[in-house]
């Protein structure tokens, strides 16, 4: 027994680590469609959510290490990113009873080539939601690099491909343990994926000259005000130098300043003089101070200086922009304790707006699929990223969050830029290729396709996805059901005695 459990648990820390080699932040991404099979193969027997807990806590903590980089902001962290480990790997424990569950019910078999990518796939999009929601370290981001496989997110969305990975592990698994023409069955599904590669992709549209603004102010400096006025000079020098390309717009990463540049008689002119001298529109990320509250805005100003408009994040960070259920710690004495993690949260913008046809979700918002598709579907022709990684310190998390942009380009079918303070800085086309990219301080220049028209994922979301998942486990059910009622028909038939 003692055997038994070892090999179990092996199985299951084999499988965590697999994954993790496969994500943005190691990249070897095709190790995804084999890094599962461990993981069935520990369950096959015995009970399972322990199984999938330990390959939970392997995965995210191996994954999301890049949160351990805030702890010289605070040692709470540490304890945060144990806890939140923790809850994420409850979902691959609930995703592995629930397969146990399946055996016992209805065999380990064919089935559970449905029921896997059904029951994987929700669970994944369930963590994406709620006050804790997480977009890091979904399966799909894994394919990031490899854009003929990922085409199929403009018709179904991206938890579409999570399905297909969860599929072919399944298969593998079964190709191994059963027949080896499940071996077919994962080629025909990876074959699929490549196959959406020659779906009508977008048409041609307007190119804007566009240069980006990346910066690798550390966020220590970036969060001392005594460093206002030199950090302004630093980002109107490289704007000017952006200017000398004749671009027509002009993007800077978010919350450049330690200040609030339309509230600033010292700020604003300088970047209303920038636009006028380059005759190009200027976008960038400041925070704002408004009737109380404070936003993390995006703010569009036309080539003769004056605002077009402003963006608020409607998606802040929990924690880092806004405590969860800060009402209820007020209410039963832990006030104080919320403020110490943050005195005020971020006010919420009143919704996924474009600002001058040009859809900007920031930083946190582009990990998940929301906001974008939104922003899409009310009339962006041009999605723009703002985002400051230099919390993050160099590590994993900017590959990690420049993986998600991948995604979000394909989704809208809209071409993507994002602009980077201490991160990867770069752009991408509506098919998912990473046209360029640089991660430091520079200007990167590109020309961007402005497209009018709607993906399928973003005018319907995940609603084909569902009903795929749903009609294929439906039929799975039948199938097995009939198969099962026939071999007891056939059981009983070869045991009747012959008459005398």
């Amino acid at each position: 027994m003692s055997h038994f459990r070892e090999k179990k648990a092996l199985l299951a820390l084999v499988a965590g680590a697999a994954v993790a080699l496969s994500m943005p932040g190691l990249g070897i991404g095709p190790f995804v469609f084999v890094a599962l099979v461990p993981l069935f193969a520990a369950i096959e027997k015995g009970r399972g959510f322990l199984a999938g807990f330990l390959a939970g806590v392997v995965f995210f903590a191996i994954d999301l290490r890049w949160l351990l980089t805030l702890y010289r902001f605070s040692w709470l962290v540490v304890p945060g990113y144990l806890i939140l480990v923790a809850y994420l790997a409850a979902y691959f424990g609930l995703f592995c009873f629930l397969m146990v569950w399946v055996r016992g019910k209805r065999g380990f078999d064919g089935v559970l080539l449905v029921l896997a990518p059904l029951c994987f796939t929700l669970l994944e999009i369930l963590r994406a939601y709620g006050p804790l929601g997480i977009g890091f370290s979904s399966l799909y981001l894994s394919l990031y690099r490899y854009p003929s496989l990922i085409q199929i997110a403009a018709v179904a969305g991206p938890w579409a491909i999570t399905a297909a990975i969860v599929c072919v592990n399944a298969s593998l698994y079964l190709a191994m343990r059963k027949s080896a023409g499940y071996f077919l069955i994962a080629g025909g599904i990876v074959g699929l994926l490549a196959a959406f590669s020659i779906y009508c992709g977008p048409r041609e549209g307007e190119a804007l000259a566009v240069a980006v603004v990346s910066s690798a102010v550390p966020q220590e400096k970036k969060l001392d005000g005594r460093n206002l006025l030199p950090l302004l000079e630093q980002y109107i020098a490289l704007g000017e130098q952006a200017a000398g390309t004749n671009p027509d717009l002009i993007i800077f990463p978010e919350s450049i300043l330690p200040g609030y540049i339309l509230r600033d008689e010292r700020l604003l002119p300088q970047f209303r003089a920038l636009a006028k001298g380059a005759d190009a529109r200027v976008l960038f990320g400041t925070g704002d101070y408004r009737n109380g509250e404070i936003y993390n805005s995006v703010v569009l100003l036309s080539p003769d200086g004056t605002t077009v408009g402003t963006y608020d994040m409607v998606h802040p960070v929990p924690f880092g922009e806004y405590i969860p259920g800060r009402g209820l710690l007020e209410r039963i004495g832990l006030g104080r304790f919320a403020n110490s993690f943050l005195f005020q949260d971020l006010a919420r913008g009143e919704g996924y707006v474009p600002v001058g046809g040009i859809g900007t979700p920031i930083c946190f918002e582009a990990t998940f699929p929301t906001a974008a598709r939104a922003l899409g579907r009310n009339g962006a022709v041009l999605l723009v990223t703002v985002t400051n990684d230099a919390w993050f310190a160099g590590s994993s998390e900017l590959r990690a969050h420049f993986a998600a942009a991948v995604f979000r380009a394909v989704e809208t079918r809209c071409t993507l830029i994002q602009a980077a303070n201490g991160g990867v800085s770069g752009v991408v086309d509506p098919r998912g290729r990473i046209l360029n990219e640089v991660i430091g301080e520079g200007i990167l220049f590109a020309d961007a396709v402005q497209l009018e028209n709607k993906s399928l994922y973003s005018q319907r979301g995940n609603s084909i996805l569902y009903a795929v998942l749903g009609a294929s486990s439906l039929a799975a059910i039948v199938w097995k059901t009939k198969r099962t009622c026939s071999s007891k028909k056939t059981t009983r038939g070869g045991d009747r005695s012959p008459p005398l």
